[in-house]
């Protein structure tokens, strides 16, 4: 285990990796934290949950739709530049959401307005963080031990993300919790856009024309992580039921978190060694246990059943996203891959949204056992979408990568 550990040392000592390394994942935390925020800091001011629930749905769905376009931006002026916009725009549209929601008086299209921007302007970090990583150790073994570093960094942001946003909202402030967000995902987007080394830098004359989404594997991953989106989400859902067909309520995130350390142990061990089967297998072995993984909660009717089975289950979840994601950061050009690694951050938060509506209703008429095995055909449609995309999966002709020359290795501010 020595011998693993060592190898995300050298990962973080790769010349120019803490510059981006610490920063993004500052600047991402807000992503466990925003929503829950929000529907803390509104229920206390308005006192309406209905509207709490639709203001943090549509901030939710206001990063989906322009991560994507704003991670195409950055591959064709750069993140720097998209950085320090996006810092500025979500820092005056969360300062005027909180200013709405504190006066009364507003018209409460207002927050609607400034909670849709406010998510817009979220710049897709963890894209941007991977596109570095992928530049920075191009052909380098290590490459799937940093990937498997920011799946980790993912599974703390989502575990903690919540807690430290409900721990400022009810201990320090209704408020807190929303500006520790806002001051979390812009000063952390300012200092990654300082950090100028290892910013992936496109090459002179080359245009960038139509959209990533089509690129390579580019589609089919996405397609897979919407499934994994849907199966998550799905879990979620199930298991607050389960918990709360028991009554036992605060057992739904003991068993969210044992299916978290699974996935997060899972992540450690992959990246802790080089392994020699393809990706496309990984992802194909991964997706299938993640489906039938999750299969025995439709017989469990025990917590410690339940949570033995969820740790299994939540095993493979780790290595299938780590799998995908460097599917996606080699099978497109080091042009295209900010906008293209968006696009499965999109999927995924889609797929949750679908996945938790899905089950929620489920789990209301026919209880937490449906909403389970809406999860394991989240993962079955999953696998039918790796197979039928597998040539896409495969690896082909050489694509156009980033040499060491084209990282911006100017001082911050100069080109």
């Amino acid at each position: 285990m020595t011998l693993g550990i060592d190898r995300y040392r050298k990962a973080l000592s790769t010349p120019g990796a803490w510059g981006f390394f610490i920063p993004g994942m500052l600047a991402r935390f807000p992503i466990g934290m925003t929503g829950i925020s929000i529907l803390l800091f509104v229920s206390e001011t308005r006192h309406d949950y209905g509207t709490a629930g639709a203001l943090s749905a549509l901030a939710a769905i206001g990063y989906a739709v322009a991560a994507p376009q704003l991670a195409r931006l950055a591959d064709r002026v750069g993140q720097r530049r998209v950085l320090l916009s996006c810092a500025a725009v979500c820092g005056v549209s969360g300062s005027a959401f909180v200013v709405s929601a504190l006066h009364t008086g507003m018209p409460l299209w207002t927050l609607f307005v400034t909670a849709a921007v406010m998510g817009a302007a979220t710049p897709a970090i963890g894209s941007m963080v991977r596109a570095r990583w992928s530049g920075l150790l191009e052909s380098s073994p290590l490459k799937g031990t940093a990937f498997a570093l920011e799946s980790l960094v993912d599974e703390v942001i989502f575990i903690a993300g919540p807690v430290v946003a409900t721990s400022l909202a009810v201990g320090v402030n209704p408020t807190a919790g929303i500006i520790g967000s806002l001051v979390l995902v812009c000063g952390g987007s300012v200092l990654l856009s300082l950090s100028g080394r290892t910013e992936p830098r496109r090459r002179p004359g080359n245009r960038v024309t139509g959209s990533a989404l089509f690129l390579g594997p580019v589609a089919v991953v996405a397609g897979v992580n919407l499934c994994f989106g849907g199966m998550w989400g799905s879990v979620d859902m199930a298991t607050v039921a389960f918990s709360g067909a028991e009554e036992q309520n605060f057992m739904a995130g003991v068993l969210l978190g044992i299916y978290a350390i699974g996935s997060s142990v899972a992540g450690v061990v992959y990246g802790a060694r080089e392994w020699p089967a393809p990706l496309a297998q990984i992802l194909r072995v991964s997706t299938v246990i993640m489906a039938v993984g999750i299969l025995p909660m439709l017989l469990v009717h025990s917590f410690l059943a339940a949570g033995i089975v969820l740790l299994v289950a939540g095993a493979s979840s780790c290595p299938a996203m780590i799998a995908a994601m460097m599917l996606v950061g080699e099978g497109v050009p080091a042009s295209r891959r900010t906008e293209a690694m968006a696009w499965q951050s999109t999927a995924l938060w889609l797929g949750v949204a679908v996945g938790s509506s899905a089950s929620g209703h489920l789990a209301d008429s026919f209880g937490a056992h449906a909403a389970y095995a809406f999860a394991a055909l989240c993962g079955g449609v999953g696998f039918v979408v790796v197979m039928a995309g597998r040539r896409r999966l495969e690896p082909g002709p050489a694509l156009p990568t980033t040499p060491p020359s084209n990282l911006q290795t100017s001082e911050p501010g100069t080109r």
